[in-house]
């Protein structure tokens, strides 16, 4: 640092001194280069002054100016208390209709001195109040506010879609890390605010809680943001107050339940003017809706028809060999993340490192060192025992895509798939799930997750009523013991297909849950080699003295 310091005769430096300028003599400091440079003589410090924890004033009137107010035209907004019991003089207290009793909150917030109420409906006292049609929207606009638009502040990436976001949110992160670009990141695996990594124990933030993590994610010198979206929050407008630089869509859009729009059509309108849409070529849907909107998009996909692709050559022994192809160039790329579905996760991930103007030769490189996603196709691998794949699966497009992809990337063996029963899965899920697994596994066993089993009766009738041949499924309530005795029964060349079917689920759940299940396969191979050491050692004692034979192919 010295000497970098020796080429200047001054240096300033900026502080939060309550002085205005400290000045420093320093000695001639002697020369580390042969070079004619007059060393450094002096510093200046000078001050600035500290605007992180200087109140911010806001004006509802200007930042709602669809609201309505009774008992003033406008409310100065400088502090806020989610909670009328912690209400100091002068803050707003936030009030939500059908929580709590408003006649209990007025009189804490007349005793406590509130400047104000923020609520959904008029409430019958003298205190000052502004009327918004949802709170929490409001409260996330007020974020952004106080903020100054942390969203403006870094390339904001939000990644949507029926399947696949958590993988593609890990590849475009682990990508942009790699390309020496400090990201932050949320998804149903973890966060990263560009210095920490985190489990949280909550759900994927949206609102004026994601709006908070985006600003510290800028304090932490974040340059990107990689926002997995979750569908339902979109639709009801939780990201209205924050614009997206690119959207990346996964999976295939399906039609919606009620008759508004679709997630994608609500993000549209957050989408700067000069925003990107990254798209899967294949689904004909989110091409329309691209299309309609007349918003800028490139498209992905597996095949060599794509604008940028991730193109299958092989998949076997638990490796899967894709060509990533970005208009006329093209770099090949190994990697243990396999299946059509994954390969199509690589290429928008790829799509996204292009437009930040790298080669497919990179990306392929830095892609291809995230070895292992928990719960997205984890491989399990032992020698002398079945491979057990740990997948989350949810749809029934999920549970065929992990069984496909096992049949494909096995050793020759059989597919086991131990399929437990979701929480939401309605009658017609559970018959499809049924057909599905009957026709991609050699062996099904159903089972039930630890707090359902009182229902697992009713439910796996469901569930046979899809299935042609009921006697060749096995039913087993106990979760454990249904995984026990597949890992018991399958032989070395086998895979095992663990489908845990829980949706609803914090990163911190899910992360645990599948270190359980590593635990719990661990522990019954072990048992297994346990059973089996008596017979090996009475072969190896008949074997003494034999000819050695090879018994690769009998």
């Amino acid at each position: 640092m010295r000497h970098a310091f020796d080429v200047r005769q001054s240096v300033s430096f900026r502080t939060l001194l309550g002085e205005d300028s400290v000045n420093k003599e320093l000695a001639s400091l002697p020369k580390l280069s042969t070079a004619d440079v007059p060393p450094m003589t002096s510093v200046s410090i000078d001050t600035f002054a500290d605007e992180v924890d200087q109140p911010v004033s806001i004006s509802l009137a200007e930042l709602f100016p669809e609201a309505r107010f009774f008992g003033c035209k406008d409310v100065s907004l400088s502090s806020l208390a989610e909670d009328v019991r912690e209400c100091s003089p002068g803050d707003v207290v936030i009030y939500r209709v059908g929580e709590g009793d408003p006649n209990e909150l007025i009189s804490d917030a007349l005793a406590r001195g509130a400047g104000g109420i923020l609520t959904e409906q008029l409430l019958p006292c003298p205190i000052p109040q502004c009327i918004v049609g949802s709170v929490d929207h409001a409260l996330a606009r007020i974020a952004s506010a106080r903020h100054r638009h942390p969203d403006r502040q870094l390339l904001t990436v939000g990644v949507l879609g029926n399947s696949g976001k958590t993988s593609t949110c890990l590849l475009a992160a682990t990508l942009t890390k790699a390309l020496g670009i400090r990201t932050a990141y949320q998804c149903d695996l973890g966060s990263s605010d560009g210095v920490v990594n985190e489990t949280p124990a909550q759900a994927v933030l949206h609102g004026a809680p994601l709006i908070d993590w985006i600003a510290e994610s800028g304090d932490c010198l974040s340059r990107i943001a990689i926002i997995e979206i979750d569908e339902t929050a979109a639709r009801d407008g939780h990201y209205d107050a924050m614009q997206f630089d690119v959207l990346m869509v996964t999976g295939k859009r399906e039609l919606s339940d009620d008759f508004g729009p679709c997630g994608l059509q609500c993000l549209l309108e957050q989408l700067t003017p000069s925003g990107i849409v990254i798209a899967p070529s294949e689904d004909a849907k989110t091409v329309r809706v691209l299309e309609q909107a007349r918003c800028q998009a490139i498209f992905y996909g597996t095949t060599a028809e794509s604008e940028f692709g991730a193109i299958m050559i092989d998949q076997s022994g638990g490796m899967a060999t894709l060509m990533l192809t970005a208009g006329d160039t093209s770099a090949m790329m190994e990697t243990p993340l396999c299946g059509i579905s994954m390969a199509s996760n690589i290429a928008a991930a790829s799509a996204l490192g292009s437009l930040l103007g790298h080669s497919p030769h990179e990306i392929a490189k830095h892609l291809s060192t995230l070895r292992s996603i928990p719960g997205r196709g984890q491989r399990l691998v032992d020698f002398g025992h079945a491979t057990v794949v740990l997948e989350t699966g949810g749809t029934v497009d999920r549970v065929k895509a992990a069984l496909r992809t096992a049949k494909a990337v096995g050793a020759g063996g059989r597919v086991w798939c131990v399929l437990a029963i979701g929480e939401g899965d309605d009658a017609e899920m559970l018959a499809s799930s049924g057909h599905c697994i009957e026709r991609f596994a050699h062996h099904c066993v159903v089972t039930s997750r630890p707090e359902q089993s009182g229902s697992f009766l009713q439910r796996s009738h469901q569930l046979l009523d899809g299935v042609k041949k009921c006697a060749a499924v096995r039913l087993v309530a106990d979760q454990q013991k249904a995984i026990e005795w597949a890992i018991e029964s399958s032989r070395a060349r086998d895979t095992v297909v663990v489908i845990t079917n829980d949706r609803a689920q914090s990163a911190h759940q899910s992360r645990t849950e599948m270190a359980a299940l590593e635990q719990l396969v661990a522990a019954a191979r072990a048992r297994k080699d346990a059973e089996d050491e008596p017979a090996t050692e009475a072969d190896a004692a008949a074997d003494a003295g034999a000819p050695i034979k090879l018994k690769l192919f009998r």
